[in-house]
Protein backbone atom coordinates (compact mmCIF):
# COMPACT_ATOMS: atom_id res chain seq x y z
CA UNK A 1 0.00 0.00 0.00
CA UNK A 2 1.19 3.77 -0.53
CA UNK A 3 0.45 6.05 2.03
CA UNK A 4 -1.42 9.33 1.23
CA UNK A 5 -0.77 12.85 2.84
CA UNK A 6 -3.31 15.60 2.79
CA UNK A 7 -3.13 18.23 -0.11
CA UNK A 8 -2.33 21.53 0.21
CA UNK A 9 -5.52 24.04 -0.69
CA UNK A 10 -4.56 25.16 -3.60
CA UNK A 11 -6.64 26.29 -7.01
CA UNK A 12 -7.33 23.63 -9.35
CA UNK A 13 -6.01 23.16 -13.02
CA UNK A 14 -8.10 22.51 -16.01
CA UNK A 15 -7.06 19.20 -17.66
CA UNK A 16 -7.55 19.75 -20.63
CA UNK A 17 -7.23 22.92 -23.64
CA UNK A 18 -9.90 23.16 -26.07
CA UNK A 19 -7.43 24.29 -28.98
CA UNK A 20 -3.98 23.08 -29.31
CA UNK A 21 -3.60 27.07 -29.04
CA UNK A 22 -4.74 27.10 -25.70
CA UNK A 23 -1.71 27.02 -23.24
CA UNK A 24 -3.60 27.45 -20.14
CA UNK A 25 -4.68 24.35 -19.09
CA UNK A 26 -2.20 20.65 -18.70
CA UNK A 27 -2.96 18.72 -21.28
CA UNK A 28 -3.19 20.90 -24.80
CA UNK A 29 -5.17 18.16 -27.05
CA UNK A 30 -7.76 16.14 -26.45
CA UNK A 31 -10.24 14.18 -28.80
CA UNK A 32 -13.64 12.38 -28.59
CA UNK A 33 -13.17 8.40 -29.66
CA UNK A 34 -13.90 7.51 -33.08
CA UNK A 35 -17.74 7.41 -34.16
CA UNK A 36 -18.40 4.82 -37.54
CA UNK A 37 -22.51 5.24 -37.34
CA UNK A 38 -21.91 1.67 -38.99
CA UNK A 39 -20.16 -0.69 -36.07
CA UNK A 40 -21.38 -3.76 -37.51
CA UNK A 41 -19.63 -3.35 -40.84
CA UNK A 42 -16.30 -1.56 -39.63
CA UNK A 43 -15.64 -3.22 -36.34
CA UNK A 44 -14.84 -7.23 -36.28
CA UNK A 45 -12.86 -9.73 -33.97
CA UNK A 46 -10.89 -10.83 -37.19
CA UNK A 47 -8.89 -8.99 -39.32
CA UNK A 48 -9.77 -11.06 -42.42
CA UNK A 49 -13.02 -11.20 -41.93
CA UNK A 50 -13.43 -7.17 -41.21
CA UNK A 51 -11.51 -6.87 -44.83
CA UNK A 52 -14.24 -9.49 -46.38
CA UNK A 53 -17.16 -6.89 -45.12
CA UNK A 54 -15.17 -4.01 -45.77
CA UNK A 55 -14.85 -5.11 -49.30
CA UNK A 56 -18.26 -5.56 -50.02
CA UNK A 57 -19.39 -2.86 -48.78
CA UNK A 58 -16.94 -0.59 -50.80
CA UNK A 59 -18.07 -2.53 -54.00
CA UNK A 60 -21.73 -1.48 -52.93
CA UNK A 61 -20.68 1.93 -53.19
CA UNK A 62 -18.33 2.30 -55.83
CA UNK A 63 -21.94 0.38 -58.08
CA UNK A 64 -23.51 3.59 -56.67
CA UNK A 65 -21.39 5.67 -57.36
CA UNK A 66 -21.80 4.59 -61.12
CA UNK A 67 -24.97 5.38 -61.31
CA UNK A 68 -25.19 8.30 -59.00
CA UNK A 69 -21.78 9.96 -58.50
CA UNK A 70 -21.83 13.87 -58.85
CA UNK A 71 -25.39 14.08 -59.45
CA UNK A 72 -28.62 14.32 -57.45
CA UNK A 73 -30.37 11.40 -56.15
CA UNK A 74 -33.21 10.36 -53.98
CA UNK A 75 -32.04 8.87 -50.79
CA UNK A 76 -34.58 5.68 -51.62
CA UNK A 77 -32.41 5.08 -54.85
CA UNK A 78 -29.69 4.27 -52.45
CA UNK A 79 -31.35 0.85 -51.39
CA UNK A 80 -30.47 -0.73 -47.34
CA UNK A 81 -28.13 -3.11 -48.45
CA UNK A 82 -24.96 -1.34 -46.97
CA UNK A 83 -25.06 1.87 -44.12
CA UNK A 84 -25.76 5.17 -45.69
CA UNK A 85 -24.85 7.86 -43.30
CA UNK A 86 -24.92 11.44 -43.79
CA UNK A 87 -20.94 11.37 -44.81
CA UNK A 88 -21.15 8.86 -47.18
CA UNK A 89 -24.02 10.50 -49.18
CA UNK A 90 -21.89 13.47 -49.50
CA UNK A 91 -18.96 11.27 -50.76
CA UNK A 92 -21.61 10.06 -53.14
CA UNK A 93 -22.89 13.31 -54.26
CA UNK A 94 -19.27 14.82 -54.55
CA UNK A 95 -18.14 11.63 -56.91
CA UNK A 96 -15.45 10.62 -54.41
CA UNK A 97 -14.01 7.12 -55.36
CA UNK A 98 -13.33 4.89 -52.14
CA UNK A 99 -10.33 2.18 -52.19
CA UNK A 100 -9.93 -0.61 -49.63
CA UNK A 101 -6.91 0.02 -48.15
CA UNK A 102 -5.53 -3.24 -45.87
CA UNK A 103 -3.26 -0.76 -43.78
CA UNK A 104 -6.08 0.86 -42.24
CA UNK A 105 -7.52 -2.31 -40.30
CA UNK A 106 -6.04 -1.30 -36.61
CA UNK A 107 -6.30 -2.96 -32.98
CA UNK A 108 -8.72 -0.79 -31.68
CA UNK A 109 -10.20 -0.76 -27.70
CA UNK A 110 -13.44 -1.34 -28.48
CA UNK A 111 -14.74 -1.56 -25.16
CA UNK A 112 -13.14 -2.11 -21.78
CA UNK A 113 -10.46 -4.78 -22.07
CA UNK A 114 -11.88 -5.72 -24.84
CA UNK A 115 -10.04 -4.88 -28.58
CA UNK A 116 -11.33 -5.27 -31.89
CA UNK A 117 -9.86 -4.62 -35.36
CA UNK A 118 -11.60 -1.57 -36.89
CA UNK A 119 -11.32 0.17 -40.61
CA UNK A 120 -9.49 3.01 -39.50
CA UNK A 121 -10.15 5.14 -42.75
CA UNK A 122 -11.88 8.74 -43.12
CA UNK A 123 -14.13 7.18 -45.68
CA UNK A 124 -16.13 4.51 -43.96
CA UNK A 125 -15.86 6.71 -40.10
CA UNK A 126 -18.19 9.51 -39.60
CA UNK A 127 -16.05 11.65 -37.20
CA UNK A 128 -12.80 10.60 -36.13
CA UNK A 129 -12.45 14.08 -34.38
CA UNK A 130 -8.45 14.78 -33.24
CA UNK A 131 -7.86 10.85 -33.01
CA UNK A 132 -5.26 11.55 -35.95
CA UNK A 133 -3.66 13.57 -33.92
CA UNK A 134 -3.53 10.69 -31.15
CA UNK A 135 -3.05 7.86 -33.85
CA UNK A 136 -2.10 8.97 -37.37
CA UNK A 137 -4.03 7.03 -39.64
CA UNK A 138 -0.99 6.39 -41.66
CA UNK A 139 1.90 5.76 -39.91
CA UNK A 140 3.12 5.45 -36.26
CA UNK A 141 0.57 4.07 -33.33
CA UNK A 142 2.82 4.90 -30.59
CA UNK A 143 1.13 6.48 -27.66
CA UNK A 144 -0.97 6.25 -24.74
CA UNK A 145 -4.29 7.90 -23.82
CA UNK A 146 -6.37 8.38 -20.77
CA UNK A 147 -10.01 7.57 -21.97
CA UNK A 148 -13.09 8.89 -19.31
CA UNK A 149 -16.40 9.42 -19.54
CA UNK A 150 -17.73 12.95 -21.35
CA UNK A 151 -19.56 15.43 -20.02
CA UNK A 152 -22.17 14.31 -21.33
CA UNK A 153 -22.38 11.16 -19.32
CA UNK A 154 -25.14 9.50 -17.12
CA UNK A 155 -23.26 7.15 -15.19
CA UNK A 156 -20.45 7.27 -13.12
CA UNK A 157 -17.38 8.68 -13.64
CA UNK A 158 -14.48 6.34 -14.94
CA UNK A 159 -11.11 6.43 -16.66
CA UNK A 160 -9.07 3.93 -18.93
CA UNK A 161 -5.58 4.34 -20.10
CA UNK A 162 -4.96 2.38 -23.54
CA UNK A 163 -2.38 2.81 -26.14
CA UNK A 164 -4.77 2.35 -28.80
CA UNK A 165 -7.22 4.20 -30.90
CA UNK A 166 -10.82 3.73 -29.02
CA UNK A 167 -14.25 3.90 -29.84
CA UNK A 168 -17.01 6.86 -28.78
CA UNK A 169 -19.57 4.37 -26.56
CA UNK A 170 -16.13 2.95 -24.50
CA UNK A 171 -18.12 3.76 -22.00
CA UNK A 172 -21.62 3.31 -23.56
CA UNK A 173 -21.45 7.11 -22.83
CA UNK A 174 -19.39 9.63 -24.80
CA UNK A 175 -15.72 8.92 -23.95
CA UNK A 176 -12.88 11.88 -24.06
CA UNK A 177 -9.51 10.86 -24.66
CA UNK A 178 -6.39 12.68 -23.40
CA UNK A 179 -2.68 11.48 -24.98
CA UNK A 180 0.58 11.87 -23.69
CA UNK A 181 1.80 12.53 -27.02
CA UNK A 182 0.25 13.90 -30.13
CA UNK A 183 1.30 14.46 -33.84
CA UNK A 184 1.75 17.02 -36.46
CA UNK A 185 0.98 17.06 -39.74
CA UNK A 186 4.69 15.89 -40.80
CA UNK A 187 4.43 12.95 -38.61
CA UNK A 188 6.46 13.79 -35.33
CA UNK A 189 5.65 12.70 -32.77
CA UNK A 190 5.86 15.86 -29.68
CA UNK A 191 4.51 16.13 -25.88
CA UNK A 192 0.86 16.44 -25.37
CA UNK A 193 1.86 18.22 -22.09
CA UNK A 194 2.07 22.09 -22.36
CA UNK A 195 4.73 24.19 -21.30
CA UNK A 196 2.07 26.09 -19.13
CA UNK A 197 1.12 22.71 -17.06
CA UNK A 198 4.77 21.56 -16.60
CA UNK A 199 5.86 24.96 -15.27
CA UNK A 200 2.70 25.35 -13.17
CA UNK A 201 2.84 22.09 -11.72
CA UNK A 202 7.27 22.45 -11.03
CA UNK A 203 6.69 26.06 -9.50
CA UNK A 204 4.30 24.72 -7.37
CA UNK A 205 5.80 21.79 -5.77
CA UNK A 206 9.49 23.25 -6.13
CA UNK A 207 8.11 26.23 -3.52
CA UNK A 208 6.05 23.58 -1.38
CA UNK A 209 9.05 21.03 -0.74
CA UNK A 210 12.16 23.63 -1.27
CA UNK A 211 15.37 22.26 -1.09
CA UNK A 212 13.90 18.69 -0.99
CA UNK A 213 12.43 19.39 -5.06
CA UNK A 214 15.70 18.73 -6.48
CA UNK A 215 16.39 15.46 -4.50
CA UNK A 216 13.16 13.82 -5.41
CA UNK A 217 13.33 15.45 -8.95
CA UNK A 218 16.81 16.22 -10.41
CA UNK A 219 15.80 16.99 -13.76
CA UNK A 220 12.14 18.58 -13.01
CA UNK A 221 8.63 16.87 -13.19
CA UNK A 222 8.71 15.59 -16.54
CA UNK A 223 5.36 14.88 -18.71
CA UNK A 224 5.27 11.63 -18.41
CA UNK A 225 4.96 12.64 -14.01
CA UNK A 226 2.16 13.91 -14.81
CA UNK A 227 0.28 11.92 -16.88
CA UNK A 228 0.58 9.25 -14.03
CA UNK A 229 -0.15 11.31 -11.67
CA UNK A 230 -3.11 12.28 -13.52
CA UNK A 231 -4.44 8.73 -14.27
CA UNK A 232 -4.38 8.49 -10.47
CA UNK A 233 -6.19 11.42 -9.31
CA UNK A 234 -9.12 10.05 -11.88
CA UNK A 235 -9.04 7.16 -10.25
CA UNK A 236 -8.88 9.04 -6.06
CA UNK A 237 -12.55 7.76 -4.10
CA UNK A 238 -12.37 11.51 -2.51
CA UNK A 239 -11.98 13.19 -5.89
CA UNK A 240 -14.18 10.90 -7.53
CA UNK A 241 -16.99 11.52 -4.28
CA UNK A 242 -16.38 14.83 -3.75
CA UNK A 243 -16.92 16.45 -7.40
CA UNK A 244 -19.39 13.60 -9.04
CA UNK A 245 -21.75 16.64 -9.88
CA UNK A 246 -19.15 18.54 -11.39
CA UNK A 247 -17.09 15.91 -13.27
CA UNK A 248 -20.76 15.14 -14.71
CA UNK A 249 -20.76 18.67 -15.87
CA UNK A 250 -17.44 20.05 -15.91
CA UNK A 251 -13.67 18.89 -17.72
CA UNK A 252 -12.08 17.52 -14.95
CA UNK A 253 -9.97 19.44 -13.10
CA UNK A 254 -6.41 18.71 -11.50
CA UNK A 255 -5.53 19.54 -8.03
CA UNK A 256 -2.20 19.71 -6.10
CA UNK A 257 -1.80 16.74 -3.60
CA UNK A 258 0.52 17.32 -1.21
CA UNK A 259 2.61 13.82 -1.69
CA UNK A 260 3.08 14.08 -5.91
CA UNK A 261 5.33 11.12 -6.26
CA UNK A 262 3.77 9.01 -4.65
CA UNK A 263 0.47 9.80 -6.45
CA UNK A 264 2.71 9.51 -9.95
CA UNK A 265 4.04 6.31 -8.79
CA UNK A 266 0.23 4.54 -7.93
CA UNK A 267 -0.33 6.56 -11.38
CA UNK A 268 2.70 4.30 -12.89
CA UNK A 269 1.33 1.47 -11.66
CA UNK A 270 -2.21 1.48 -12.81
CA UNK A 271 -1.00 2.47 -16.12
CA UNK A 272 0.94 -0.68 -16.16
CA UNK A 273 -2.13 -3.07 -15.40
CA UNK A 274 -4.46 -1.75 -17.28
CA UNK A 275 -2.10 -0.84 -20.52
CA UNK A 276 -0.76 -4.75 -20.33
CA UNK A 277 -3.66 -6.39 -19.12
CA UNK A 278 -3.51 -9.15 -22.15
CA UNK A 279 -0.21 -9.81 -20.41
CA UNK A 280 -0.77 -9.81 -16.80
CA UNK A 281 -0.70 -13.18 -14.84
CA UNK A 282 -3.65 -15.17 -15.27
CA UNK A 283 -5.67 -15.29 -12.22
CA UNK A 284 -6.03 -19.07 -11.30
CA UNK A 285 -9.51 -19.83 -11.72
CA UNK A 286 -10.99 -22.97 -11.38
CA UNK A 287 -12.60 -24.92 -14.54
CA UNK A 288 -14.71 -26.83 -14.30
CA UNK A 289 -16.12 -29.22 -16.94
CA UNK A 290 -20.10 -30.93 -17.51
CA UNK A 291 -19.33 -34.42 -16.74
CA UNK A 292 -19.94 -34.83 -20.73
CA UNK A 293 -17.92 -32.02 -22.00
CA UNK A 294 -15.23 -32.91 -23.65
CA UNK A 295 -12.37 -30.06 -23.70
CA UNK A 296 -11.05 -28.41 -26.69
CA UNK A 297 -7.21 -28.46 -26.93
CA UNK A 298 -5.97 -24.60 -26.28
CA UNK A 299 -4.85 -22.94 -29.65
CA UNK A 300 -1.17 -21.84 -29.68
CA UNK A 301 -1.09 -17.63 -28.21
CA UNK A 302 0.58 -17.48 -31.98
CA UNK A 303 -1.54 -19.06 -34.51
CA UNK A 304 0.41 -20.34 -37.84
CA UNK A 305 0.53 -17.49 -40.79
CA UNK A 306 -2.59 -18.05 -43.41
CA UNK A 307 -0.97 -18.31 -46.56
CA UNK A 308 -1.76 -15.06 -48.71
CA UNK A 309 -2.38 -12.80 -45.50
CA UNK A 310 -0.81 -9.65 -44.84
CA UNK A 311 -0.15 -9.11 -40.84
CA UNK A 312 -1.93 -5.96 -39.24
CA UNK A 313 -0.25 -4.45 -36.43
CA UNK A 314 -1.30 -5.14 -32.75
CA UNK A 315 -2.76 -8.08 -31.43
CA UNK A 316 -3.06 -11.67 -32.72
CA UNK A 317 -6.05 -12.82 -34.97
CA UNK A 318 -8.35 -14.35 -32.47
CA UNK A 319 -7.61 -18.64 -32.76
CA UNK A 320 -9.56 -20.51 -35.07
CA UNK A 321 -9.48 -23.43 -32.75
CA UNK A 322 -13.23 -25.18 -32.52
CA UNK A 323 -13.94 -27.45 -30.12
CA UNK A 324 -15.71 -31.02 -30.78
CA UNK A 325 -18.75 -30.99 -30.68
CA UNK A 326 -19.97 -33.06 -27.82
CA UNK A 327 -23.18 -35.40 -28.38
CA UNK A 328 -23.77 -33.69 -31.63
CA UNK A 329 -24.10 -30.05 -30.75
CA UNK A 330 -22.43 -27.35 -30.00
CA UNK A 331 -22.11 -25.50 -26.54
CA UNK A 332 -24.86 -23.01 -25.72
CA UNK A 333 -23.23 -19.73 -25.02
CA UNK A 334 -24.42 -18.31 -21.40
CA UNK A 335 -21.26 -15.62 -20.53
CA UNK A 336 -23.25 -15.03 -17.19
CA UNK A 337 -21.44 -13.76 -14.24
CA UNK A 338 -22.80 -14.72 -10.24
CA UNK A 339 -20.76 -12.15 -7.93
CA UNK A 340 -22.47 -13.75 -4.57
CA UNK A 341 -21.06 -17.41 -5.64
CA UNK A 342 -17.50 -15.82 -7.22
CA UNK A 343 -18.21 -17.93 -10.71
CA UNK A 344 -18.50 -17.23 -14.34
CA UNK A 345 -20.76 -19.28 -16.53
CA UNK A 346 -19.38 -19.52 -20.16
CA UNK A 347 -22.01 -22.11 -21.83
CA UNK A 348 -23.36 -25.29 -20.51
CA UNK A 349 -20.28 -27.31 -20.30
CA UNK A 350 -17.46 -24.96 -18.95
CA UNK A 351 -17.72 -22.37 -15.61
CA UNK A 352 -14.71 -20.71 -13.83
CA UNK A 353 -15.00 -20.62 -10.15
CA UNK A 354 -13.05 -18.96 -7.64
CA UNK A 355 -13.49 -15.15 -8.86
CA UNK A 356 -12.36 -12.96 -6.19
CA UNK A 357 -15.08 -10.46 -4.64
CA UNK A 358 -12.28 -7.85 -5.08
CA UNK A 359 -12.41 -8.42 -8.82
CA UNK A 360 -15.91 -7.45 -9.21
CA UNK A 361 -15.59 -4.21 -7.41
CA UNK A 362 -13.51 -2.76 -10.18
CA UNK A 363 -16.42 -1.14 -11.86
CA UNK A 364 -16.25 0.97 -14.87
CA UNK A 365 -19.34 2.74 -15.05
CA UNK A 366 -22.33 0.38 -14.32
CA UNK A 367 -20.04 -2.94 -14.60
CA UNK A 368 -17.36 -4.66 -13.41
CA UNK A 369 -14.44 -5.46 -16.01
CA UNK A 370 -15.05 -8.93 -15.92
CA UNK A 371 -18.88 -8.40 -17.39
CA UNK A 372 -17.56 -5.60 -20.11
CA UNK A 373 -15.71 -8.47 -21.32
CA UNK A 374 -18.27 -11.30 -20.83
CA UNK A 375 -20.84 -8.54 -22.32
CA UNK A 376 -18.42 -8.47 -25.39
CA UNK A 377 -18.53 -11.77 -26.54
CA UNK A 378 -22.26 -12.70 -26.37
CA UNK A 379 -23.86 -14.57 -29.00
CA UNK A 380 -26.46 -11.75 -30.22
CA UNK A 381 -28.47 -11.17 -33.67
CA UNK A 382 -26.84 -8.72 -35.75
CA UNK A 383 -29.21 -5.33 -36.75
CA UNK A 384 -27.93 -4.85 -40.04
CA UNK A 385 -29.83 -6.90 -42.56
CA UNK A 386 -27.03 -7.15 -44.84
CA UNK A 387 -24.54 -8.47 -42.15
CA UNK A 388 -27.13 -10.49 -40.77
CA UNK A 389 -27.64 -12.57 -43.61
CA UNK A 390 -24.12 -12.36 -45.52
CA UNK A 391 -21.31 -11.86 -42.40
CA UNK A 392 -23.16 -13.53 -39.03
CA UNK A 393 -20.25 -15.81 -38.57
CA UNK A 394 -19.93 -15.20 -35.69
CA UNK A 395 -19.46 -18.08 -32.65
CA UNK A 396 -18.68 -17.52 -29.05
CA UNK A 397 -17.06 -21.54 -29.30
CA UNK A 398 -14.63 -20.16 -31.76
CA UNK A 399 -13.62 -17.76 -29.32
CA UNK A 400 -14.03 -19.53 -25.91
CA UNK A 401 -10.05 -20.28 -25.39
CA UNK A 402 -9.04 -17.09 -25.67
CA UNK A 403 -12.23 -15.48 -23.58
CA UNK A 404 -11.10 -17.72 -21.04
CA UNK A 405 -7.68 -16.88 -21.05
CA UNK A 406 -8.77 -12.91 -20.80
CA UNK A 407 -11.26 -13.45 -17.81
CA UNK A 408 -8.17 -14.88 -15.78
CA UNK A 409 -6.10 -11.82 -16.67
CA UNK A 410 -8.32 -9.19 -16.79
CA UNK A 411 -9.31 -10.81 -13.30
CA UNK A 412 -5.89 -10.36 -11.90
CA UNK A 413 -5.79 -6.55 -13.45
CA UNK A 414 -9.05 -5.66 -11.47
CA UNK A 415 -7.73 -7.53 -8.14
CA UNK A 416 -4.53 -5.53 -8.19
CA UNK A 417 -6.04 -2.41 -9.86
CA UNK A 418 -8.23 -2.22 -6.92
CA UNK A 419 -4.92 -2.66 -4.21
CA UNK A 420 -4.06 0.61 -5.40
CA UNK A 421 -7.19 2.49 -5.54
CA UNK A 422 -8.16 1.18 -2.26
CA UNK A 423 -4.52 3.00 -0.23
CA UNK A 424 -5.92 6.02 -1.57
CA UNK A 425 -9.28 5.42 -0.33
CA UNK A 426 -12.18 2.68 0.63
CA UNK A 427 -15.88 2.58 0.75
CA UNK A 428 -17.01 0.47 3.89
CA UNK A 429 -20.52 -0.11 5.05
CA UNK A 430 -21.56 3.07 2.89
CA UNK A 431 -18.60 5.24 4.29
CA UNK A 432 -15.81 6.73 2.51
CA UNK A 433 -12.66 5.31 4.49
CA UNK A 434 -10.09 8.08 4.07
CA UNK A 435 -6.13 7.77 4.19
CA UNK A 436 -5.08 10.92 6.37
CA UNK A 437 -7.62 14.12 6.29
CA UNK A 438 -8.13 15.50 3.47
CA UNK A 439 -9.12 19.45 2.65
CA UNK A 440 -11.67 20.28 0.91
CA UNK A 441 -10.92 22.65 -2.56
CA UNK A 442 -12.79 25.36 -3.95
CA UNK A 443 -12.51 25.20 -7.71
CA UNK A 444 -11.11 27.73 -9.35
CA UNK A 445 -10.87 27.91 -13.29
CA UNK A 446 -7.40 28.74 -14.23
CA UNK A 447 -7.63 28.18 -18.22
CA UNK A 448 -10.62 27.91 -20.78
CA UNK A 449 -12.34 30.59 -18.90
CA UNK A 450 -13.34 31.86 -21.61
CA UNK A 451 -15.24 28.77 -23.07
CA UNK A 452 -16.89 28.36 -19.88
CA UNK A 453 -18.04 32.05 -18.74
CA UNK A 454 -17.90 34.38 -21.73
CA UNK A 455 -20.34 35.12 -23.99
CA UNK A 456 -21.51 32.47 -26.92
CA UNK A 457 -20.35 29.77 -24.27
CA UNK A 458 -22.13 26.43 -22.81
CA UNK A 459 -23.21 29.26 -19.70
CA UNK A 460 -25.25 31.35 -22.10
CA UNK A 461 -26.49 28.48 -24.54
CA UNK A 462 -30.68 27.70 -23.63
CA UNK A 463 -30.27 24.15 -24.57
CA UNK A 464 -27.09 23.47 -22.45
CA UNK A 465 -28.30 24.96 -19.36
CA UNK A 466 -31.92 22.83 -19.74
CA UNK A 467 -29.49 19.93 -19.91
CA UNK A 468 -27.91 20.91 -16.60
CA UNK A 469 -31.24 21.14 -15.15
CA UNK A 470 -32.56 17.98 -15.91
CA UNK A 471 -29.38 16.25 -14.38
CA UNK A 472 -30.24 14.41 -11.28
CA UNK A 473 -29.15 15.17 -7.54
CA UNK A 474 -27.14 12.27 -6.71
CA UNK A 475 -24.95 14.27 -3.78
CA UNK A 476 -27.07 12.23 -1.59
CA UNK A 477 -25.67 8.80 -3.39
CA UNK A 478 -22.89 7.49 -1.19
CA UNK A 479 -20.90 5.55 -3.80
Amino acid sequence: SYPVSTPTRSSFRWIGAKSVADERAVFRLYSMGVVTNRDEWVYDLDADHLGVKVRAFINEYEDKRARYGGRAFDDAALGTSIKWTRDLKRQLRADMPNVFERSSIRSTLYRPFTKKYLYYNQSLNEMQYQMPQLFPQHGSLDNRVICFQSTSARRSFSALATNNVTDLHLFFDGTQCLPLYRYTPDGERVSNITQWGLRQINDHYRKEWGAHFDDRYPDGITAEDIFAYTYAVLHDPVYRHDYRIDLLREFPRLPFYHDFDTWAKMGRELLDLHLGFETADPYPLERVESPTAQRPASPTAHPEPVEGREPVEGRPDPPTAHPEPVEGRAPRAILRADKERGTITLDDRTTLTGVPADAWRYQLGSRSALEWVLDQYKERKPRDPTIRERFNTYRFADHKERVINLLQRVCTVSVKTMNVVDSMAYWEDGQLIVFDDRDKHEWEAMALSEWFGEPGGPDDDPEYQAWLASLPDIRDHEK
